[in-house]
């Protein structure tokens, strides 16, 4: 719902952006530039869900957790995200402005200290369940009777890989465009910006092509 409404607000592009900017489309005012910030902010909510995202697979892959156990701490994978971005989205109305390409935060580096963290805390998630799987496939690879758990074990690996991978395409060339605006260096990186500019409101569609990518996958194996 979030990474809809952030994506919905960045398809807007300088539309909102007050006339009196002179960009091109643009046919708004101040309070539609704000609007405009404020759900695009809201939409970075769908990042930090993807570190909700990794600590499931730790406590499944690492920990052993169960649906059952999971179920009932399913609440702490929604709120501490939800908070945190709806939080930071109030708290940046007042620097809501003209970024080029739409309105977002103009305060410099402080707005995308969630996502570095995001980034970081998705990290270490992922080499802590890299060595672990690592560890249980080497120690188990000598026993049939474990052979099979430690398959379901690796194919959940490998699909945390894919969110991960996903989370990366989307949010760490968005972070870069940021500081790049910031620094006044991103003028004449078109490319880079267009590529940015282009994948960062596809963090749900990622997440769902990784979601269905097994159903798919067996799918072929049976036919």
């Amino acid at each position: 719902v979030f990474d809809i409404f952030g994506s919905i607000a960045y398809a807007f592009t300088t539309l909102p952006t007050p006339q009196e900017d002179y960009l091109h489309g643009a046919k708004g005012n101040d309070k539609t530039c704000k609007a405009q910030g404020f759900f695009i902010q809201i939409g970075t909510i769908a990042c930090f869900m993807n570190v909700s995202i990794s600590v499931y697979y730790l406590l499944t892959i690492k920990y052993g957790w169960k649906d059952g156990r999971l179920l009932t701490k399913r609440p702490w994978f929604f709120i501490p995200p939800i908070v945190v971005g709806l939080v930071f989205a109030f708290v940046g109305i007042p620097y809501y402005d003209n970024l080029y390409l739409w309105c977002n935060n103009s305060a410099r580096y402080w707005p995308e200290i969630p996502v570095i963290l995001a980034i970081l805390i998705a990290t270490v998630i992922m080499i802590i369940i890299c060595l672990n799987v690592r560890k249980t496939t080497r120690a188990s690879a000598q026993y049939a009777s474990r052979r099979n758990s430690v398959h379901i074990s690796t194919m959940v690996f490998e699909q945390a890989c894919w969110f991960t991978g996903a989370f990366y395409i989307t949010w760490v060339p968005y972070l870069a465009m940021q500081y790049m605006w910031s620094s006044g260096k991103a003028f004449t990186k078109y490319g880079f910006i267009l590529y940015a500019a282009s994948t960062v409101p596809l963090q749900g569609f990622w997440n769902f092509v990784v979601y269905a990518r097994p159903r798919y996958f067996n799918a072929g194996l049976r036919s």
